[in-house]
């Protein structure tokens, strides 16, 4: 479900609830410095909604700078301050899945190749934190 966007000239974002749990923020274009803002805006947004899961979905990037690195980073972190898990969706051949190989943020960051992997481990952690409630209840 497409529920809104913003952005800038060369970096848009949009979300949209794959389910009640999950969120997907999903960027297209440049994040750089001078994009960055537009990611910390939308990482806020998206995390005061407080899903279980915050996907952010790099497929739509053509750069991804050094900046740009460090402010997925700060997302991460505010993200498990805040008891959400973050994951990143990034395809290995496209910028983003390039670039974050290069810098050596694979082993960093929780990166799946598609929806569907991403999916699928959204869907075990919902299984276990259910089966987890259920047992401390009874």
């Amino acid at each position: 479900m497409e529920a809104g966007s913003q952005g800038s000239a060369r970096l848009k974002s949009s979300y949209r609830y794959d389910d009640l749990d999950v969120l997907t923020l999903l960027l297209a274009g440049e994040l750089d410095a001078g994009t960055a803002l537009v990611v910390v805006r939308a990482v806020t947004f998206a995390l005061a909604k407080r899903p279980m899961a915050l996907v952010l979905d790099l497929t739509g990037l053509t750069e991804l700078s050094d900046a740009g690195i460090h402010v997925l980073r700060a997302a991460q972190d505010r993200a498990a301050a805040e008891g959400v898990v973050l994951r990143l969706l990034a395809h290995p051949s496209g910028a983003a899945g390039r670039r974050l190989a290069e810098t050596g943020m694979t082993g960093v960051f929780d990166i799946y190749p598609d929806r569907t992997a991403v999916r699928v481990e959204t869907d075990r952690i919902a299984f276990l934190r259910r089966m987890k409630r259920r047992l401390d209840a009874g």
